[in-house]
């Protein structure tokens, strides 16, 4: 392995996510479609997106996250995720996060400073490390009950209480591993969380 890649014991998500990019660089396509490219550096292989993923935590009420019901046609079911999608040409991160949660809500925010980025997580570090762009948006009650029709590939879109969604992930009905993850970061920080166990 060369001497610029040892692996450190404790590298933060961010340094963590910069040497990934530096890596990419260096990376030679060895498949690619439309959609994504397999790229391969000294043995290994990731599979990429070819546009920037982003990923949105919707607060409503500072009691509830909003969560969308998406059509999964690979596994046979529909399934509780957060909105999400990626970037389009010449489109900021915060403009493509206020863009998908309009198409996958109906819900319009256009303010994009409303749009809080989060740290980033690794979806798979040996195959697909990706390190989304994560938001989150705090939500007003009108807002979610003033939100317009979302695109069909979207069976439903709820607002579900925090205890709810906190039992929906124990009973395996929250089963998406990038959600489940955010979904628990912000509930292990919150004060909500933190008074149930107290």
């Amino acid at each position: 392995m060369p001497a610029d890649s040892a692996l450190s014991p404790s590298r933060p998500v961010n340094e963590s996510s910069a040497f990934f990019k530096k890596w990419q660089s260096q990376a030679q396509s060895a498949f690619a479609t439309e959609w994504f490219e397999l790229l391969e550096n000294d043995t290994y292989y990731t599979i990429e997106y070819k546009t920037p993923q982003i990923i949105i935590l919707p607060i409503v009420h500072h009691e509830s996250i909003l969560m969308v019901k998406a059509k999964r046609p690979v596994i046979g079911t529909s399934t509780w995720e957060l909105p999400a999608g990626a970037s389009e040409k010449g489109e900021s991160m915060r403009e493509g996060a206020s863009r998908e949660l309009l198409e996958e809500t109906g819900i319009h925010v256009k303010l994009l400073d409303r749009f809080k980025e989060l740290q980033s997580l690794v979806v798979s570090p040996n195959r697909m490390p990706m390190f989304p762009s994560v938001f989150q948006v705090n939500l007003s009650m009108e807002e979610y009950q003033k939100r317009i029709a979302h695109d069909n590939e979207i069976e439903e879109v709820s607002m579900i209480s925090f205890s709810d969604i906190k039992q929906m992930i124990i009973d395996g009905e929250i089963f998406i591993s990038l959600p489940m993850s955010i979904i628990s970061r912000y509930l292990l920080a919150s004060r909500f969380y933190a008074m149930s166990y107290s």
